[in-house]
Protein backbone atom coordinates (compact mmCIF):
# COMPACT_ATOMS: atom_id res chain seq x y z
CA UNK A 1 0.00 0.00 0.00
CA UNK A 2 1.49 3.42 -1.27
CA UNK A 3 1.61 6.33 1.78
CA UNK A 4 0.18 9.39 1.07
CA UNK A 5 2.28 12.34 1.58
CA UNK A 6 1.25 14.87 3.95
CA UNK A 7 2.01 18.36 4.87
CA UNK A 8 4.45 19.93 2.86
CA UNK A 9 5.66 16.85 1.14
CA UNK A 10 1.89 16.79 -0.63
CA UNK A 11 2.84 20.25 -2.88
CA UNK A 12 4.18 20.03 -6.21
CA UNK A 13 7.39 21.76 -7.45
CA UNK A 14 4.57 23.21 -10.06
CA UNK A 15 2.84 25.07 -6.85
CA UNK A 16 5.88 25.84 -4.50
CA UNK A 17 7.55 27.60 -8.08
CA UNK A 18 3.88 29.72 -8.60
CA UNK A 19 3.68 30.41 -5.33
CA UNK A 20 7.48 31.04 -4.22
CA UNK A 21 9.60 31.57 -7.71
CA UNK A 22 11.66 28.75 -6.73
CA UNK A 23 11.17 24.98 -7.02
CA UNK A 24 12.29 22.79 -4.32
CA UNK A 25 15.59 21.77 -5.32
CA UNK A 26 16.38 25.81 -5.91
CA UNK A 27 14.70 26.00 -2.08
CA UNK A 28 16.79 23.14 -0.86
CA UNK A 29 20.33 24.63 -2.77
CA UNK A 30 19.70 27.91 -1.11
CA UNK A 31 19.10 26.50 2.69
CA UNK A 32 22.41 23.61 1.89
CA UNK A 33 24.61 26.86 1.30
CA UNK A 34 22.90 28.65 4.24
CA UNK A 35 24.22 25.77 6.32
CA UNK A 36 21.21 25.27 8.20
CA UNK A 37 22.37 22.53 9.75
CA UNK A 38 21.57 22.73 13.46
CA UNK A 39 19.87 25.62 13.08
CA UNK A 40 16.26 24.60 13.45
CA UNK A 41 12.81 25.45 12.23
CA UNK A 42 12.14 28.63 13.83
CA UNK A 43 15.57 30.23 12.76
CA UNK A 44 15.46 28.91 8.72
CA UNK A 45 11.63 29.72 8.38
CA UNK A 46 13.14 33.19 9.92
CA UNK A 47 15.65 33.56 7.67
CA UNK A 48 13.68 32.79 4.45
CA UNK A 49 10.99 35.32 5.52
CA UNK A 50 13.76 37.83 6.04
CA UNK A 51 16.49 37.53 3.40
CA UNK A 52 13.75 36.23 0.77
CA UNK A 53 10.47 37.61 1.78
CA UNK A 54 7.73 34.54 1.55
CA UNK A 55 5.31 34.62 3.87
CA UNK A 56 4.92 33.23 7.02
CA UNK A 57 2.74 29.95 5.70
CA UNK A 58 5.01 29.44 2.72
CA UNK A 59 8.76 29.84 5.12
CA UNK A 60 7.53 27.13 7.23
CA UNK A 61 5.98 25.19 4.70
CA UNK A 62 9.78 25.27 2.74
CA UNK A 63 11.42 24.90 6.10
CA UNK A 64 9.25 21.13 6.57
CA UNK A 65 9.80 20.49 3.37
CA UNK A 66 13.50 20.84 3.70
CA UNK A 67 14.01 19.24 6.94
CA UNK A 68 12.25 16.35 5.87
CA UNK A 69 13.82 15.83 2.43
CA UNK A 70 17.24 16.28 4.63
CA UNK A 71 16.67 13.78 7.05
CA UNK A 72 15.81 16.43 9.98
CA UNK A 73 12.09 15.79 10.29
CA UNK A 74 10.63 12.75 11.24
CA UNK A 75 7.03 11.53 10.52
CA UNK A 76 5.27 13.01 13.84
CA UNK A 77 6.94 16.84 13.47
CA UNK A 78 4.68 16.88 10.63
Amino acid sequence: MATRKAGSRSISDETVHARTGKRWEEWHSILDAWCTKGQGSTRIAAYLRDQHGLSAWWSHAVTSRYEWDRGLRSEDRE
